[in-house]
């Protein structure tokens, strides 16, 4: 489909923003809507002795823009990965290994090297601006989505230097 596109507009790089700014935008709308929907679900199945939050506490209005914030640079992520490695199926598998894999292979290492290098791998970074609380081996909310805004930014590069290197 990569030929087809690049037919149509010939000039690489809008095709890239382009398709990495509808993917993120699509991605923050809904999971922020979703985010809402279900912590207002949430509230009224639930009985107040264990979700006694509002939008007003400490932290929740973050944490479900954040949420919304955090998909929406992963659906980037995945669009820049794919045009990096021109496969879907790879794209994917990196992502997945990326986000969900990593962490778990993180543990693994001596406790001194996975208690330094885990704060910062792309998931748990991302995910801290969805957490309400934070421990100490944990980024600070908007710390974390800017580290994993990094990792983002540095895949797009890469997926942008190859689109306009490389033949389709």
């Amino acid at each position: 489909m990569i030929r087809s596109t690049l037919a149509a507009v010939p000039r690489r790089l809008p095709v890239l923003w382009s398709k990495s700014l509808v993917a993120g935008i699509a991605a923050f709308v809904m999971m922020t809507v979703g985010s809402f929907v279900a912590f207002a679900l949430g509230g009224a199945v639930l009985n107040n002795a264990v979700a006694g939050m509002s939008l007003g506490d400490d932290g929740v209005l973050r944490a479900l823009l954040g949420a919304g914030l955090y998909l929406g640079l992963v659906a980037v992520l995945g669009v820049a990965l794919g045009m990096l490695v021109r496969s879907s199926a790879g794209a994917i598998a990196i992502l997945a290994g990326g986000l969900l894999i990593l962490p778990g292979l993180a543990i693994l290492l001596p406790s001194s090297i996975a208690d330094a290098i885990n704060p910062y791998l792309p998931s748990n970074a991302g995910s801290a601006v969805m957490a309400l609380t934070h421990s100490d081996g944990t980024l600070a909310p908007w710390a974390g989505l800017g580290v994993f805004a990094l990792y983002v930014v540095a895949v797009l590069a890469a997926a942008a230097y190859r689109l306009k290197k490389s033949d389709a």
